[in-house]
C-alpha cells in the first residue's frame, strides 16, 4: 500500500507547516476494478497458414501485480476492414493465459489487430480507449524481404502545435513551451525555425526528438506572435490568458520534484493544492497559499513504482487548473539477461539460451517469463511495442505513439529527456478531468462463466413444468458430457472449471424435456456481441514506426517448403467433402446418416431405384419389395423418379427422372443441431502444443523450414534468478532473435533480447 503524504506550504519556498489528512473533496481515484492485459506473441509477422502463439498477462491496473480476479481471456482478431477473422476464449490461471491462433491461409496480406481482454479490463464505458496488438500477415516472407520501403526526404510540415507546460500561457509569467511537428499523415517531422513577437525573434525552434522540442518564453497578452520555419512557412502560436496561474517542473532528482507555481503579482492570494497520482492512486498532496511565486517540493519516494506520475493543481474551489506529467523511477524494473550458448550455430545444431533475472539492486528474482526464438525477418518493425512500453506508457497517455519502445531501451542515452518531451506534447490531459467520473462509474458486464436460460412452451394437455428446477445435458467438442441443474426460472451457469473439462471450442447444451411436448429451447448471453458493439464506439490507439525509419532487412535464402504445423481440424476443402469443426458435430452427422432420413433402395431389377429421397418418391415396381429395403451406399449409382398427380382424376405421371451417384444427405452444422434440439456457444478453445523436433527427428532427411525455433510461454527462473533452455536449429541459415518478457508477479516488469546466427556447414 502506498503511503500518502499530505502537507501545507506557505509562500516561502519549501517551508513546512503541518501534516494534513487527504480531503474527501479532492476528486476520487479510479474504482480499482480494472485490469491491464498485455499480449505477447511468438513473433510479429506471420505467413498465411501459420500458427500464432501467444501469452497474456492480466495485471492489476494500479499496482501492475499479476491479477487473479479473471478466469477467462477473450481474444478477437480483426483485419483492416474491422472484420472478425478469429474469436475465441481461453482459460486464465494466476493472471496469465497461453493460447494459439490459426492464421488462415486465405487471409489477405496486411496489418491485423488482436484485442485481448478480461471482464475487468473491458468495462461498460465508452471513454477508455482500446490498445490492440498489431501483427502483420504476408503470403510469403520473401515478399516482405524483397519489398523495400521508399526512403523519402523529410515530409512537409502540415501541423505545428505548441504545448505550454502545465496547460496555459499567462501574461507576464515565464513558461516552458513544448512543440511538435507532423506531416499530412500524422508522422513526426523535424523542424527548425523561430518564434517572433511583434516581428522580433524571441525563441529558436529546433526539434530534439521525433519532431518535438521546447523553448522558454515570457508571453505578453497584447503582443502578436507567429512561428516561422526555415523554409518561410508561418504557423500561429497558442492563446495567452490575461490571468491565471502556471505550473512548471523546476528540477527533478531521484529524491524529489521541485515545482514552481506562479500567478500575476496583482492577483489576490489563493489557496492551491497539488496532488500527485500514479495510475489512479493518490501518492502525495501539498496545500499552500499562493501569492506571486511558490516552490513546492514533492518527494519521489511516495511513488512506489516506475511510471507516469500525474500532478494536478487545484484552485480554492478544487477545480483543476493545471497538470504536469513526470516520469519517475525508470530503474524500478526487472533486469533480464538472455545469452545464447554461441554466437553462431550450424543448421540443425542443438542450441541453448541462458536467462538471468535480477532487480535494480542486483538481487536474483524468481520471474514468470515468456520466451520466443524466431527468424529476424519476422520482426514487425512497424509496431515497436514491448511489455514495458505498453504498461508504462502506451496505455497511460492518449493518442498514437511513435516508437514507444525507444524510451525503454537503455542504449538510447537521451531516452528520458525525449520521454519528458513526449509527456509535454502528448500527455496534457485536461479533457480527462471531465471523463474521470465516467471511468469511475464503469461496471463489469462480461462474465468468466457461460450464462444461459432454458425456456419452455408446454404443449396443451401436458403437465406444466415451468417454475421447477430442470436438468440439461452439457457436451464438450469431444462428446464428453455432464449434467447441469437450472434454477426455477430456467437459468443456469456453466462454471469455468466445467468449461475447462469440456475444453475444445464449443460447449453444447441439450434440454432433456421432450421436444414435441414441452418445446424447450436454450439461449446464451451474447458476451462477444456486447463487447464488439462497445469496442466500436471507443477510440483506438496504436504504436507505429515511420516506414523511412524502419531497418532494411537482409534477404536470406529460405527453403521453399511449407514448415508450418497445421491444426488437425483445419481441412482443405474439396468438392463433395463435408468439413466439421469437432468430433461432437461429426457424431451427430453419423447418427443422421444412419437414420437415412427415410431413404431406401429396393431389390428389384436394374436400374436400382433410390426411393423416398430428397423429394423423389419410389417406383411402383418396388412396392412388392418393401420387406427387402437396404441402405443406400455412398459412391453407388442410383435412379431417382418423381410422380405427381395431374387432371381431375388425380392420375399420377412421371414428371422427373434423375441419375445420381449417392453422396449421402449433407447436413449443415445448424441443421444437425436443430434436428437434435441442441444449442451451442463458445467455450474454451482447445489446447495446442508448440512443435519442437526431438533428437531423432532432427536427423531426418525431410527439410526443416521452421522459422520459430522456440516458444516457451511458461518459463520460470529458479531461486538464483536463472533458467536454461534448449532448442534445435532448423535448415534456415539466417539471423535469429530471442525475445524474453515477463514479471515477478508483484509489479516489476522486464524485457530483453539476444541475437545469434545459423549457418550451413561448409
Amino acid at each position: 500500500m502506498n503511503k500518502i503524504i499530505s502537507f501545507i506550504l506557505c509562500c516561502l519556498p519549501g517551508a513546512f507547516l503541518r501534516a494534513q489528512a487527504p480531503t474527501d473533496s479532492v476528486p476520487q481515484d479510479y474504482n480499482g476494478l480494472r485490469e491491464t492485459v498485455y499480449l505477447q506473441t511468438s513473433k510479429g509477422v506471420y505467413e498465411a497458414g501459420e500458427d500464432l502463439w501467444f501469452k497474456s498477462y492480466a495485471f492489476d491496473a494500479q499496482t501492475l501485480a499479476l491479477s487473479d480476479k479473471s478466469r477467462t481471456l477473450f481474444v478477437e482478431m480483426l483485419d483492416g476492414r474491422d472484420s472478425l477473422v478469429w474469436q475465441e476464449k481461453y482459460p486464465m490461471h494466476g493472471g496469465t493465459a497461453e493460447g494459439h491462433i490459426y492464421v488462415d491461409k486465405n487471409l489477405r496480406p496486411g496489418d491485423y489487430r488482436i484485442h485481448a481482454y478480461t471482464r475487468f479490463s473491458f468495462l461498460s464505458d465508452t471513454v477508455m480507449p482500446v490498445y490492440p496488438k498489431v501483427i502483420r500477415v504476408v503470403k510469403d516472407i520473401q515478399d516482405k524481404l524483397a519489398a523495400t520501403d521508399t526512403v523519402q526526404n523529410a515530409d512537409t510540415v502540415i501541423r505545428l502545435q505548441f504545448f505550454p507546460e502545465g496547460g496555459e500561457l499567462v501574461d507576464g509569467l515565464a513558461s516552458k513551451v513544448a512543440f511538435k511537428a507532423t506531416d499530412g499523415r500524422g508522422m513526426t517531422v523535424s523542424v527548425e525555425g523561430i518564434l517572433e513577437e511583434n516581428g522580433q525573434v524571441v525563441a529558436r525552434l529546433a526539434s530534439l526528438h521525433d519532431g518535438m522540442g521546447f523553448f522558454f518564453l515570457t508571453p505578453h497578452k497584447g503582443a502578436s506572435y507567429k512561428a516561422v520555419l526555415n523554409d518561410g512557412r508561418e504557423f500561429p502560436f497558442c492563446r495567452i490568458r490575461s490571468a491565471g496561474l502556471t505550473l512548471r517542473l523546476g528540477k527533478q532528482t531521484a529524491e524529489y520534484l521541485d515545482f514552481l507555481l506562479s500567478q500575476p503579482e496583482t492577483d489576490a492570494p489563493r489557496t492551491v493544492r497539488l496532488v500527485g497520482r500514479m495510475r489512479g492512486m493518490t501518492c502525495c498532496t501539498a496545500e499552500a497559499t499562493l501569492h506571486g511565486t511558490l516552490r513546492m517540493r514533492m518527494p519521489v519516494e511516495t511513488f512506489m513504482q516506475q511510471g507516469i506520475a500525474e500532478f494536478t493543481l487545484y484552485d480554492e474551489a478544487l477545480h483543476p487548473v493545471a497538470e504536469r506529467l513526470v516520469y519517475v523511477h525508470p530503474q524500478k524494473k526487472l533486469y533480464i539477461e538472455v545469452k545464447p550458448g554461441k554466437d553462431h550455430y550450424w543448421i540443425r545444431e542443438k542450441g541453448t539460451l541462458k536467462v538471468r533475472v535480477t532487480d535494480e539492486e542486483g538481487h536474483p528474482v524468481q520471474a514468470n517469463l515468456g520466451l520466443s526464438v524466431f527468424d529476424k525477418a519476422y520482426l514487425n518493425e512497424g509496431a515497436p511495442e514491448n511489455l514495458l512500453s505498453y504498461c508504462f506508457l502506451s496505455t497511460e497517455i492518449r493518442g498514437n505513439i511513435h516508437n514507444p519502445a525507444y524510451y525503454f531501451d537503455d542504449k538510447n542515452k537521451d531516452r528520458l529527456e525525449a520521454l519528458d518531451l513526449l509527456l509535454l506534447t502528448q500527455g496534457w490531459r485536461r479533457y480527462v478531468w471531465k471523463e474521470r467520473n465516467t471511468e469511475t462509474d464503469a461496471s463489469v458486464f462480461l462474465s468468466d462463466e457461460i450464462n444461459g436460460v432454458q425456456t419452455i412452451g408446454t404443449k396443451k394437455g401436458k403437465k406444466e413444468v415451468a417454475g421447477t428446477e430442470q436438468v440439461v445435458q452439457v457436451f464438450g467438442s469431444e462428446g464428453n458430457t455432464e449434467m447441469l441443474l437450472t434454477d426455477t426460472l430456467g437459468r443456469f451457469i456453466i462454471p469455468t472449471e466445467q468449461m475447462e473439462r469440456l475444453r475444445g471450442g464449443y460447449v453444447y447444451v441439450k434440454p432433456l424435456l421432450d421436444k414435441d411436448d414441452y418445446k424447450p429451447s436454450v439461449a446464451f448471453e451474447k458476451l462477444f456481441g456486447q463487447a464488439d458493439s462497445l469496442r466500436k464506439s471507443r477510440r483506438m490507439y496504436h504504436t507505429y514506426m515511420q516506414p523511412k525509419r524502419q531497418v532494411e532487412r537482409e534477404v536470406h535464402p529460405i527453403l521453399n517448403v511449407d514448415g508450418s504445423i497445421l491444426l488437425s481440424e483445419v481441412t482443405v476443402n474439396a468438392d463433395k467433402v463435408r468439413v466439421f469443426r469437432d468430433k461432437f458435430i461429426g457424431r451427430l452427422d453419423s447418427l443422421a446418416q444412419a437414420d437415412l432420413n427415410g431413404a431406401w433402395v429396393c431389390q428389384c431389377q436394374k436400374p436400382r431405384y433410390l426411393n423416398d429421397y430428397m423429394g423423389y418418391s419410389h417406383h411402383p415396381a418396388c412396392c412388392p419389395y418393401k420387406g427387402e429395403r437396404t441402405a443406400p451406399v455412398i459412391g453407388e449409382n442410383y435412379e431417382l423418379i418423381k410422380y405427381e398427380p395431374v387432371g381431375p382424376d388425380g392420375v399420377w405421371i412421371v414428371t422427373d427422372i434423375q441419375f445420381i451417384t449417392y453422396d449421402g444427405p449433407e447436413f449443415t452444422e445448424e441443421e444437425l443441431l436443430r434436428m437434435n434440439n441442441i444449442y451451442r456457444t463458445k467455450g474454451y478453445y482447445g489446447k495446442r502444443e508448440f512443435y519442437q523436433p526431438d533428437e531423432w527427428e532432427r536427423l531426418s532427411s525431410f527439410p526443416d523450414a521452421r522459422n520459430t525455433l522456440l516458444w516457451l510461454p511458461n518459463l520460470e527462473t529458479d531461486e538464483n534468478g536463472e533458467a536454461e533452455v534448449e532448442f534445435y536449429c532448423s535448415d534456415i541459415n539466417t539471423g535469429f532473435i530471442g525475445v524474453v518478457e515477463g514479471t515477478d508477479g508483484q509489479g516489476l516488469l522486464g524485457t530483453a533480447q539476444c541475437e545469434f546466427r545459423v549457418t550451413r556447414n561448409k
